[in-house]
């Protein structure tokens, strides 16, 4: 196998110290690079140019991961990812091993295969696009994970205080040809008017929506569970019809890989969605919260990035965690 760049997080998850000669062994002729040393994940490219690599691993989180993954979109540079992070959702996503070691030998395999990327104005995300409560709440809890518990408080008063917005989509393809999902539970007559809408158009109230790439997002949400990553299209979930408490109890629900999906929502599936509404919404793309990104356009670029991956994927979701 040809040389590669390991890219290595020592932050990672419990940052283990002696994970990192482990993986170089399993993997071969690699030149290792820390975070630190890389000076920013946009550099991956020229610095694996540099040294003569013609591929790149990365070992660490998610925002790790998926960094790197946005430097290699369109490029000849196939990636691999060693889940050395807390939740892995872009391994998860691809049913790649959760074990560095194993992580490391799907690499050595060398089968290389395509994976999509959605753009949200031009900007990549690899799990998800949220806007409405979820992107309000998110610069608050990652002060809470950082340490500043105090903060709660002003969570629960901000989550209190959020109204439903009205969200209006302008879609690739005919509404009533991408429905593929309105919960038992959903008004029949909301389901029956949207399987009749032969027009792109359609306006829905809810407190949240997002457009997902792959199944999960945060901590381990399934958010969409049956979302592929090489498929061409997005999952669209919009959370009609929840109350505040209905919707923290499903996030619960579907925490960790589980798949008790039975929430009062409508699900589409498209290639490219506009989304806007009478007010401007909080966005976050893959748990980032995003500045100047309202109304947004999401687009699914089709095999963009080039990904060591099993010959088979299929998302394997847990039944409970």
């Amino acid at each position: 196998m040809p040389k590669g760049l390991l890219i290595h997080n020592p932050g990672a998850g419990k940052g283990n110290a002696e994970l990192l000669p482990r993986l170089v062994a399993a993997l071969g002729e690699v030149e290792t690079v820390s975070l630190d040393e890389l000076g920013g994940l946009e550099n991956a490219e020229r610095r694996a140019k540099a040294a003569g690599c013609q591929w790149v691993a990365v070992a660490g989180g998610d925002g790790t991961v998926e960094g790197v993954a946005a430097a290699l979109i369109g490029k000849n540079l196939p990636l691999g990812v060693i889940p050395a992070g807390t939740y892995n959702n872009f391994a998860r996503s691809l049913d790649l091993p959760l074990d560095p070691l194993e992580a490391c030998a799907v690499i050595k395999e060398g089968k290389v295969r395509p994976i999509d990327v959605g753009f949200a104005n031009e900007r990549p995300f690899f799990e998800c696009l949220g806007a409405g409560l979820d992107a309000a709440l998110f610069p608050i809890g990652e002060e809470i994970k950082a340490g500043r518990f105090a903060r709660w408080i002003d969570l629960f008063r901000r989550a209190y205080r959020y109204r439903a917005q009205r969200f209006s989509l302008t879609l690739d393809r005919p509404v009533a040809g991408s429905v593929t999902f309105g919960s038992t539970n959903e008004s029949r007559h909301l389901v029956r008017r949207l399987t009749r809408n032969h027009s792109s158009e359609i306006t829905l109230s809810a407190l949240m929506l997002t457009v997902s790439n792959g199944p999960y997002f945060g901590m381990n949400f399934a958010v969409a569970p049956e979302q592929r990553m090489d498929d061409g299209l997005l999952t669209v979930t919009v959370f009609s019809r929840f109350s505040k408490l209905q919707l923290w109890w499903h996030f619960l629900s579907i925490a960790y890989g589980r798949r008790e999906y039975h929430p009062k929502s409508i699900t589409l599936r498209v290639a490219k969605v506009q989304i806007s509404s009478p007010s401007e919404l909080p966005v976050h793309l893959d748990g980032s919260p995003q500045k100047d990104l309202w109304p947004v356009e999401a687009v699914c670029r089709a095999a963009a990035l080039q990904v060591f991956r099993p010959a088979v994927n299929s998302v394997r979701l847990q039944s409970g965690a």
